[in-house]
């Protein structure tokens, strides 16, 4: 009879339960929101450039490598537009002619019409809303006979609601019930224009923009200084798009987005109670209550 090795099944049985909990953290926990149209609050003549909405950096990642590398957000999209996020960063990949959700190397296990389907639906409930939807390639196409940009305009013209047209209508009224695109994947006239001249990691204006994106930062604080700097600006019929989302360059151990989100966002949130902001404020990790706190910047908050 073999002797019974103690210590190797003792090491097997560590190494399984800290594989179970590697895999049970990176499946998405499902809950029920309650839905939140906020749009519906406001007045129809309500300037688009002046408000305030929330919105989500890479919104489909929702996976990554052991829970760490790559993921972005903990709630589906059909979740975010409940909880209130009016701004979706969709990052896309074309393989074997499908349209497939990545965050860089990262297969987010979500197709493209799948995204399309359930912000149509969430439209046809919720007419009072309104939502921009920023489109990037974000890795080069594989096995696929179509041409990528032709690919994504084709989905999205089967779609009523959503509209292709250059800029966003003036006001609020004039954009409910449909979907305006934010064009970062063909040079070709669909959508806004925001293809040509993305900088990379820094604050820019672009046409009607002002976009502040320096997601690679030496410190926390030199984030905060530039989403504050953003905040300040004159909004002038511009459109902010104020990323929140960074990471730490060269920290160790290396620094995710979930690690630097947690303090990003406890921040944001201190920061919305004691001043007024505008545009669109693009957080990681978004959260029912951190999403509530920014659209409640609008003015039909301050006057109850």
């Amino acid at each position: 009879m073999k002797k019974i090795n103690i210590v190797l099944i003792y090491k097997t049985a560590i190494f399984i339960a800290i594989l179970t909990i590697a895999i049970v953290a990176m499946v998405p926990i499902n809950k029920n929101y309650n839905v939140n149209p906020w749009m519906g609050e406001l007045e129809n003549k309500t300037i688009i450039t002046e408000m305030a909405i929330p919105g989500t950096h890479d919104s489909g990642a929702m996976h990554s490598i052991f829970d760490v590398a790559g993921k972005c957000q903990d709630l589906s999209i059909k979740e975010q537009l409940k909880i209130g996020i009016r701004f979706l960063d969709i990052r896309l990949q074309l393989v074997n002619d499908e349209l497939v959700v990545v965050h860089s190397f990262v297969d987010q296990d979500l197709t493209f019409k799948s995204v399309l389907k359930d912000i149509d639906s969430f439209l046809n409930d919720y007419t009072s809303e309104f939502i921009i939807m920023s489109i990037k390639e974000d890795n080069a196409s594989k096995n696929s006979k179509v041409e990528f940009d032709k690919k994504v305009v084709e989905e999205l013209s089967k779609y009523e609601k959503i509209k292709l047209d250059n800029s966003l209508p003036k006001t609020l009224g004039e954009a409910r019930g449909n979907v305006y695109i934010l064009n970062r994947f063909t040079s070709e006239n669909v959508g806004i224009a925001a293809y040509s001249g993305w900088l990379d990691s820094t604050s820019f204006y672009l046409n009607d923009l002002f976009v502040q994106d320096n997601y690679c930062v030496d410190s926390f604080e030199e984030k905060k200084e530039d989403i504050i700097k953003a905040f300040e600006l004159d909004s002038n019929n511009t459109l902010l798009l104020n990323f929140t989302s960074c990471y730490l360059d060269n920290a160790f151990p290396p620094s995710y987005a979930g690690t630097i989100a947690k303090d990003v966002n406890k921040w944001l949130d201190k920061y919305l109670e004691e001043n007024n902001v505008f545009g669109i404020v693009i957080i990681d990790f978004a959260t029912e209550k951190l999403v509530r706190d920014i659209y409640m910047e609008n003015n039909y908050e301050k006057n109850n």
